[in-house]
């Protein structure tokens, strides 16, 4: 199969032909915009002076008809961050602010020099402000900013970002050993019983062993059984959930469950999102932004994983907040396109 023009010119460029290199700087060779736009990038970061000046010339003027759709679909990296910076069309900056896997470092270079209509749209791309609040940051350095921007700013402060949360220490205690256990586990028989009994371990019920002293339950997180597990996993102390988490290895049907458990407190929840190989998992994910527990940046962030459909569900959803409601229209909308 014949070689065709376009591909032979390209082979040349790269290979260093300095002539066609200039021609393809000037933009006045045969090849299609998708492929001679990032060979000119390339180009214009190059060490030849007289042909990386003559790239960076042709893609400043650039016609926006040819250059809107390769930024709005096939751009890489390098390229998004070249038109960043070297452009001040609004359609072409708007094509950069849309694409959903825009570096954010390139977004924060932005906001501080969009005017006030491309900072409204910059502002509807929650999932990267979340994933990156330096971007509101940036937007505040902006000479342009406008009032409508600072409003949503300090909106986004208080209601979309996540607050740093932290599981208070228990006091300096000794290490709990099997033999206390065991005499805590006998007292505690002692105790009403209450709720399903867990017939592997402690032969309590779930009331009996909530009576426990947190060291007690602490001890009983390691390597407990499942059902004990599923005991722990809703205790009221943040430091007893957690442990579950940390010192057992869940089930994928587990995890799931208990992202989508309304019961377990919020610090277990952010354990949860907080495992990569976790959250990958799509029935996670979507478990977590359908908790109305979960923190509301944590649901935000991962709302990009989900599918058309799951979206426009998400944002159908009376039983989450307003803030991800919203968020997930939006993302429908971009992903309908």
């Amino acid at each position: 199969m014949a070689e065709s023009p376009s591909f032979a010119l390209l082979e040349q460029i790269r290979s260093g032909n300095r002539q066609f290199q200039l021609l393809a700087a000037e933009g006045v060779l045969p090849i299609p915009p998708e492929d001679l736009i990032p060979i000119q990038v390339d180009l214009a970061h190059g060490d030849d002076e007289e042909i990386a000046g003559k790239a960076r010339h042709s893609l400043r003027t650039v016609d926006v008809r040819l250059v809107l759709p390769f930024l709005e679909r096939q751009a890489g990296a390098e390229a998004l961050a070249f038109f960043a910076e070297e452009s001040s069309h609004p359609v072409l900056i708007e094509a950069i602010l849309r694409r959903r896997d825009v570096p954010r470092s390139i977004l924060a270079r932005l906001a501080r020099r969009l005017p006030p209509d491309l900072q409204e749209i910059l502002l509807l791309r929650q999932d990267a402000i979340v994933e990156e609040p330096v971007i509101l940051e940036a937007l505040e350095e902006n000479p342009q900013i406008s009032s409508y921007t600072q409003r949503r700013i300090a909106e986004y402060r208080e209601h979309l970002l996540p607050r740093e949360r932290t599981i208070a220490p228990l006091p300096e205690i000794e290490e709990m050993d099997e033999a206390a256990l065991a005499r805590e586990i006998e007292a505690a028989r002692e105790l009403p019983p209450a709720g399903e009994f867990e017939p592997e371990r402690t032969q309590l019920t779930e009331g009996q062993i909530r009576g426990l002293p947190i060291p007690a339950r602490l001890k009983l997180t390691r390597g407990a059984p499942r059902g004990l597990r599923s005991i722990l996993l809703r205790d009221s102390n943040p430091q007893v959930a957690v442990s579950v988490i940390t010192n057992n290895n869940l089930s994928d049907q587990e995890v799931e469950q208990t992202a989508g458990n309304r019961a377990v407190v919020e610090e277990v929840l952010m354990a949860v999102a907080k495992r990569r190989e976790w959250v990958n998992k799509y029935n996670v994910a979507k478990a977590l932004i359908q908790n109305p527990r979960t923190p509301i940046g944590i649901s935000v962030r991962l709302l990009t994983k989900l599918s058309v459909k799951d979206l426009r569900e998400i944002g159908r959803s009376r039983n989450i907040p307003d803030a991800l409601r919203s968020t997930a229209l939006r993302l429908y909308r971009i992903k309908q396109k």
